[in-house]
């Protein structure tokens, strides 16, 4: 429990590190290019999202477009005659047209005065025309200072709005008005700037909607026609983020906005989303009146050449009075595109690296990668989703780079710490046991106590008969081929019954089952893994022959019961192995097989909890050295599994009727159960050595107090 409360610790203390991180890039050290490559995740999601928008499918706003054609037909577009625009807005007026709104900037026309005058009477008499203001920045090398206030031929206080609020944005401030022709803007309806305030990187995402200037605030074309069409007079911010237009004293609408006063625009398509009219079909009257009813029309270009295309999330080269009607239509339809506020995105990007950082503490590397990519791609569909559906522009970059951040600094700190401690693992144990075991204690390293803890295992010692005999009359490189060829085999298959192998010492093999994983009836695996050793000894033992090699017979000795399993050494050189009473039992009982010629002894401990699954004879009541309480002791014979053949089972019973007597002191019934058993297997060698102690008894009879304890006096 602790070590699961300390893994989700860490790992949203880095999550929520590499949030805050991410935080310190977006609004410390790199704003600029953080928004940069945010903004361009806008870009997509728009693109995305108007994909399939069909060209010119909104006609309530309609752009009369000064494009090609109408060049062709009349000429440069300066050298126009003035009179050309009061027939347009004459024409339109007749059709019903709700407004229009002029995107372009005029100069007196001193040449012909009097088509000035026309144009000036057509656009008051219409008294829905709205023209276009334009705004430039001081340039004093070219003594073109900052205005101090308005010109004063600009009745500017028909068209400027004013603000007292504690809430009023930071907007736009201007140093010049650079339009010259007032008479013209005096007879407007309305007037409104046309200037874009595009992000660092040029794109036009939004748009100011209103402009300070002189600490008067003009609104933009748009959003002017439109507070004319809700009937608005006045304004207010009484919140942060919310721009309220009022008219009768009471709120008509309220328009989302940021700090400075800026409206995301909602582009509703393409290049020609919106319905576009030439110039030249308007003024010839191609077009019937009829089709004007209730539009509103904003006259522009879309030529390059009149330098009025604009960089936008759509296209890098997009006509400004599309611009102006995809605003209008924003304000028209009330769909506003609304951006996260700053500390929702960085609550969003804490919860996100506090989740992955939790959940990659446990996971493997593997594991831990795709979980970083699903997380990655889950976010990322769901931003786009919440575009699409809702408008809602949820960031994408900081919470990647979150991501990305939990997922290294998450790494580190388990490379140092638990990915440390697998390599300990991993060096410690994958010569000792299988790498199933590894692989599961690098999984759960918490299934080894370092510095030891008691648990119930079994011990396995193996020993060659004889092997110093052997060694002598070999060459070193003969004893080491020999020998390697069987650790290796014996090795193998303790690892196949899931052991541990705990040490070689020359010939002798000590195995741990049950240590540092138990898997299952450890008892009953280390039987089998003793048997199989048997069986590939003796096949051995027939290829060396043939081979003219020595022959090896090994005599083993098994024991379960508690002992302190853990890493035991001093603090530069350490083992993991096993130590106790139960250990020292098993290491007694290999060479106690010599006292009955058995090849394998094994301890009751191990017999009861392998239960019927082996196959077994009581050997002996056995107290051997350094210990004063004897001990039942067994020869391992077979599984049940394999069986074992009726020769064998017969000489067991008879053996099992003989040591029963034996207990008895009924020494001449004893022997001969003993003698029948030898007529079947006269190589049985726990039946030879009984048969020798009943005529020794029978000759010279034990003490009276006899308990059928046999001590040991040799290890």
């Amino acid at each position: 429990m602790k070590k699961n409360i300390t893994k989700i610790f860490y790992g949203a203390f880095w999550g929520a590190l590499a949030a805050v991180f991410v935080w310190l890039l977006d609004n410390y050290i790199a704003p600029g290019l953080m928004y940069e490559y945010e903004a361009r995740t806008y870009d997509w999601r728009v693109r995305q999202k108007v994909a399939d928008v069909p060209d010119q499918s909104i006609e309530n706003i309609v752009v009369i477009d000064i494009d090609g054609r109408s060049v062709s037909e009349l000429g440069k577009f300066y050298q126009w005659p003035r009179r050309y625009y009061p027939q347009i807005i004459d024409y339109l007026d007749t059709g019903g047209a709700a407004a229009i709104g002029l995107d372009i900037i005029f100069d007196r026309d001193i040449w012909r005065p009097e088509e000035d005058k026309l144009f000036i009477n057509s656009v008051r008499r219409q008294g829905h025309v709205y023209n276009a203001l334009y705004f430039g920045g001081a340039d004093s090398l070219n003594f073109r200072y900052a205005m101090k206030k308005e010109p004063a031929a600009f009745e500017a206080k028909k068209f400027y709005y004013e603000m007292h609020s504690p809430h009023r944005p930071r907007f736009r401030k201007e140093q010049r008005l650079e339009n010259e022709f007032f008479e013209l803007l005096n007879a407007s309806r309305g007037v409104g700037h046309v200037n874009f305030n595009a992000d660092i990187d040029g794109v036009v995402r939004s748009i100011h909607l209103f402009t300070d200037f002189n600490g008067h605030l003009y609104p933009s074309l748009a959003l002017r026609i439109y507070m004319d069409m809700l009937g608005a007079d006045s304004i207010a911010v009484n919140t942060p983020e919310l721009l309220s237009l009022f008219g009768g004293g009471r709120e008509l609408a309220a328009i989302p906005i940021d700090e400075r006063g800026n409206m995301l625009i909602n582009y509703y398509g393409t290049y020609k989303t919106f319905r576009y009219i030439s110039f030249y079909d308007i003024l010839s009257k191609n077009i019937d009146a009829e089709y004007f009813r209730d539009k509103v029309f904003l006259v522009g270009t879309s030529l390059a050449g009149l330098f009025d295309l604009r960089s936008t999330p759509i296209l890098q080269a997009f006509p400004g009075v599309e611009i102006h009607a995809n605003i209008l239509n924003t304000l028209i339809n009330g769909d506003f595109v609304r951006r996260t506020q700053a500390a929702t995105g960085f609550i969003i990007t804490l919860l996100i690296g506090a989740f992955l950082g939790i959940l990659i503490s446990y996971m493997s590397p593997f594991w831990s990668i795709m979980a970083v990519l699903l997380t990655g791609a889950g976010y990322v569909v769901t931003a786009a989703m919440l575009f699409f559906d809702q408008n809602i522009w949820l960031d994408i970059v900081n919470p990647l780079l979150t991501i990305i951040f939990t997922f290294s600094l998450t790494y580190v700190y388990r490379f140092a710490t638990e990915e440390r401690k697998k390599r300990f693992i991993r060096s410690t144990f994958s010569h000792f046991v299988t790498k199933s075991v590894v692989d599961e204690l690098l999984a759960n390293p918490e299934k080894i106590k370092l510095g030891g803890e008691k648990k119930n295992c079994t011990v396995f010692f193996s020993d060659v008969a004889g092997f110093t005999s052997i060694s002598e009359r070999l060459t070193p490189e003969a004893l080491v081929s020999l020998l390697n060829d069987y650790l290796t085999q014996m090795t193998n298959i303790v690892f196949k019954y899931n052991g541990m192998l705990d040490k070689y010492e020359g010939d002798a093999i000590m195995a741990v089952f049950g240590a540092p994983v138990s898997h299952g009836n450890d008892a009953y695996n280390a039987c089998a893994a003793a048997l199989e050793m048997q069986e590939t000894l003796k096949r051995m033992r027939d290829l060396w022959r043939k081979q003219g090699k020595d022959e090896l017979h090994a005599r083993m000795g098994i024991n379960t019961g508690p002992m302190v399993v853990g890493n035991m050494g001093s603090e530069t050189r350490f083992d993991y192995t096993v130590m106790g009473d139960a250990v020292n039992l098993g290491a007694r009982l290999e060479p106690a097989n010599k006292q009955y010629g058995t090849l394998i002894m094994i301890g009751d401990e191990t017999r009861k909890q392998a239960g019927d699954l082996i196959i077994v004879r009581q050997l002996d009541l056995l107290r051997v050295k350094g210990k004063n309480e004897p001990v039942k002791v067994y020869e391992l014979v077979g599984t049940r599994e394999k069986g074992i053949s009726e020769d064998t089972q017969r000489v067991l019973e008879l053996f099992r009727g003989g040591f029963e007597a034996y207990l008895g002191q009924s020494w001449a019934q004893a022997l001969n159960y003993f003698e029948q058993a030898l007529a079947i297997n006269p190589n049985d060698g726990p039946s030879k050595r009984y048969v020798q102690r009943c005529r020794l008894y029978v000759q010279k009879p034990p003490a009276p107090d006899w308990d059928g304890v046999f001590t040991m006096t040799t290890k």
